[in-house]
């Protein structure tokens, strides 16, 4: 239903996480869930966020569920907050079990479970398995109060090691550009979702360029430039580098940026003289 709507995609992810991923966590710890029953849901997410066009066929999964201000989708990802809300009942149970009877009560039944359904001991094998394999053995209870943090930082490490696909975010110069800033359009911009999947999907190296065809499918024996004849056809000489496109579209795309510039200027200096005056008349 949310995809069918006509929200913005930013719009249509926050839903996602606040509407249908909601339902799924009060399930988490209560009903004992098989890790490949999650990745289903997962995977059958995507496929009807491809089908409804609010991702690329070709962009990386991976993307979709890093931050936005980080340069990803901000999907919620169903392994992720099963994770993370395991590890966070195993964290109340640890800390209040001196309180409360019923926590009592509870971790005794836990003690007659399985190891497979026991959400302690599934919680410290979580744990264990975010720790980083040269941290101390007693950081694993302090791992439990940063599960979020280090499962963001997992799948933004996994995007940047991609040959391919981690190219963008590796190439922005953090010392020189900011990355908040540089992903700006993902948090504020109110664009379609077929607009922004095509976005990061240029971004990710995965369009159908003949450099791609050449080099990724094989299929291609020649990746010079169309159009130029001299360069490879990637994304970065269709977007800045091809002299032939250098000669209208770079021009019209130049003069596109400047007018909204300009527009925007105006709009803001008109605002404030029409407040003076407002204030003056009052006056």
């Amino acid at each position: 239903m949310i995809l069918k709507s006509e929200l913005n995609v930013r719009n249509k992810i926050t839903a996602i996480g606040a509407l249908a991923v909601r339902v799924l966590r009060y399930s988490f710890g209560i009903i004992n869930c098989r890790t490949e029953e999650i990745k289903k849901i997962d995977r059958k997410t995507r496929m009807m966020s491809t089908m409804y066009k609010m991702h690329h066929p070709k962009a990386d999964i991976g993307r979709l569920y890093v931050k936005r201000k980080e340069g990803g989708r901000g999907l919620v990802r169903i392994e992720a907050a099963y994770k993370a809300e395991i590890i966070t009942i195993a964290e109340y149970l640890n800390t209040n079990y001196k309180e409360d009877q019923f926590v009592n009560i509870f971790k005794s039944h836990e003690s007659t479970q399985p190891n497979t359904n026991s959400i302690i001991n599934t919680a410290a094998k979580i744990t264990e398995e975010l720790s980083q394999p040269n941290e101390k053995s007693d950081a694993k209870q302090d791992g439990i109060q940063h599960t979020k943090a280090r499962l963001g930082q997992s799948l933004k490490k996994k995007l940047e090691n991609k040959v391919m696909h981690g190219q963008y975010i590796r190439n922005i110069d953090r010392q020189l550009i900011g990355e908040e800033d540089t992903f700006l359009w993902l948090s504020r911009r109110d664009l379609k979702a077929e607009t922004e999947s095509e976005i990061v999907a240029t971004q990710d190296q995965t369009l159908q360029t003949k450099h791609y065809a050449t080099k990724i499918l094989n299929t291609e024996t020649d990746n010079k430039c169309r159009l130029c004849q001299q360069f490879d056809e990637t994304i970065d000489h269709i977007i800045s580098a091809c002299q032939i496109l250098a000669k209208e579209q770079y021009i019209k795309r130049h003069d596109r940026v400047c007018a909204q510039l300009l527009f925007n200027i105006c709009k803001e200096t008109i605002g404030q003289k029409n407040t003076g005056m407002n204030m003056c008349q009052n006056q």
